[in-house]
This record gives C-alpha cells, structure tokens and sequence, in this order.
C-alpha cells in the first residue's frame, strides 16, 4: 500500500512537471533561474535527513570526487532539462527521452560491468525503433536544433543515472541524496550569480501558481520515486515510471495541443510500451 502510494505521487509529480515545465519555460522567467529553483525545491526537504537522519560528511577523496561530479551532473539536468523543453514539445520530448532505458542499459555495461539481459537489449533496442517511427529522418528534422538538444539531454540523463548508481553503491542514501544535492543547488546559484541575472526584477514571474506548482511536483516525482525503490523492486518502479510516457503523450496532445504528428505519437508510444515491458520482463528474470 505505501509503495503504491508513493509511486502514484511519482507519477503525478513527473507528468505535471513535465507538462508545467513546458508551458513554463514558453513564459518570461529566466530559464537559468528557473533551472535553480528547480533544483533547490529538491535539495530543501533533503534538510530533514540533516535533522533527523544520519548524514556522513566522513567521505575519501575520492568519494568527494564523485559526489561533486554528481551534484555537477544533477544541476547540467536540470539545465538540459529546461533547454530542452524550451525547444521541443513535451510529448515529442518525452519520446525521446525514453531512449535513456537503452542508453542506461549500454553504459551500465561498459562503466558499472553491469551485464544486461538479452530481454533488455531488446526492449531497449523496440524503444529505438519506436523513435525511428517518428519518421525524424524526413527534411532532416533529426538535425535540427530542437530534436539534437532533446537528444542531449536524454544522454545527460543517461550518464547522471550511472553515476547516480555508482554513488550510491559507495554511499548510504542520506548521506549521498543530501550531499550530491546540496552542491547541485550551491552550483546552480553560482551560474545565477556568474550570469548576473536579476533575481529580484524575475519575483513578478516566480509568484505564478504554475512555477509553485511544477517546484512541487518535481520534488513530489523524485521523493516519490526514490522512497518508491525502498518499499518496492527496482524492475517495477522503473517500469510503471518509464510508462508515464503515455500519460504525457496524451495530455501533450490534449492539454498541450501538442497535436502535430499525432498520429505517429500514438505509434511510437505503443511501441514504446511494448520495449518497456520487455526490460521489466529481463530485469524480473534475472
């Protein structure tokens, strides 16, 4: 009961981000500093495992290498994340995203050893094909900016995942969540600083109950999914995760109006769900 609780905050959390991001970043608020808030929405509840938890500062040097590297990587995603859907639509966006279960896959082999099943190659390798049918190669549209900044992110997201991993094989989770957070967030106000953006002339477009409202449902979608993976198996989290890509797809089109190519949308995320259920079925069976 309280793992369903949690992944179903999960998912309210990533589909209304996700969907709140996109008409935010088409506003007027500085997509760096909204990048910032981002992150400081996660990192300030993190504070009550400072309180009441156990948090280490005890690390090796190289330990503090990697959570650096990690807060780094935390704060270029939420960067990547608002670069991306200020350019590309959200349905559109979350396709491709969903390549980061193939991605991730990949490097977990070559950086962590971490052999995949042939049932995970290949949902992962349908997952491509369902990108492929979005038929990017006609005017090549693959090339455009819009499609090669979503694509980046996807990558970026891919090597924060295993780094992520990585740290937390060597860390316990307060220590890790609160440390590799708090440097994010310390990062992503040095660029506010570094890019002399005026923070108090931005308050009139931060007081907007849909900026308040995404701040919430990104905490809400990585509280939930993170809590989500001690009460539950890895496999299904990620899985009932990964298929909040049709719940975005559709309210994409019909929230969004995000109705160009819908047809092709609809395919790709079918297709999409079938590779998912084929890596939940690798990962069950391993």
């Amino acid at each position: 009961m309280i793992w369903l609780l949690l992944i179903t905050a999960h998912l309210v959390g990533i589909v209304g981000y996700t969907l709140l991001l996109r008409k935010s970043v088409l506003g007027n608020l500085d997509k760096t500093l909204m990048a910032a808030l981002m992150q400081t929405a996660i990192f300030l509840p993190s504070i009550l495992f400072l309180i009441f938890g156990n948090v280490s500062f005890s690390h090796s040097i190289t330990e503090w290498f990697f959570l650096v590297l990690g807060g780094f990587m935390l704060a270029g995603l939420m960067i990547t994340n608002v670069w991306a859907l200020s350019n590309l639509e959200a349905s559109l966006f979350t396709i491709l995203y969903n390549l980061r279960l193939l991605m991730t896959t990949i490097l977990g082999f070559f950086i962590l050893g971490e052999l995949p099943t042939p049932l995970q190659m290949l949902g992962g390798l349908i997952i491509l094909v369902s990108i492929l049918m979005l038929n990017l190669h006609q005017n090549n549209r693959w090339r455009s900016k819009s499609i090669l900044v979503g694509l980046f992110a996807m990558l970026w997201f891919s090597f924060h995942a295993v780094l992520e991993k990585y740290n937390l094989r060597q860390l316990d989770f307060q220590s890790y969540f609160f440390t590799f957070a708090l440097i994010g967030t310390v990062l992503m106000w040095l660029l506010v600083l570094y890019k002399r953006i005026n923070v108090i002339a931005q308050i009139e477009h931060i007081h907007d109950k849909k900026i308040y409202a995404m701040l919430i449902t990104r905490a809400l979608s990585a509280y939930g999914y993170t809590y989500a993976l001690l009460y539950g198996s890895l496999a299904v989290t990620n899985y009932v995760s990964g298929m909040s890509v049709t719940l975005i797809v559709l309210f994409g089109i019909y929230i969004l109006g995000e109705k160009e190519d819908m047809k092709q949308k609809l395919t790709a995320v079918g297709v999409a769900c079938v590779g998912l259920t084929l890596i939940l079925l690798g990962r069950l069976t391993q």
